[in-house]
């Protein structure tokens, strides 16, 4: 069953725009990503994603997404938040 996955964390449309451009989200999806959203908040960034699972999502935190956010934010960058999900009943991109 899809979920929604929804965080908010501190970072600037440019320090997101650079984690994106080093985890190539656009380029190379990862497995398991079925749509992708990003808001600006004013010195915040939301996120709501919708995922095949919330493992998917893991594995790509673990993989791909820790390593950019440090290398873009530093070791002493924001901790990382704790994702919410929610079950979906239905999910597709057209």
């Amino acid at each position: 069953m899809a979920v929604l996955m929804e965080m908010e964390f501190e970072a600037t449309p440019e320090q997101y725009d650079a984690v994106e451009n080093a985890v190539d989200g656009r380029g190379n999806p990862p497995d398991g990503l079925i749509a992708h959203t990003a808001q600006d908040l004013g010195g915040r960034m939301r996120i709501v994603d919708v995922w095949e699972s919330p493992e998917a999502f893991g594995a790509f935190a673990e993989a791909r997404l820790g390593a950019a956010v440090t290398e873009v934010m530093g070791a002493d960058g924001p901790q990382a938040p704790e994702p919410k999900f929610t079950e979906l009943h239905n999910a597709y991109s057209g």
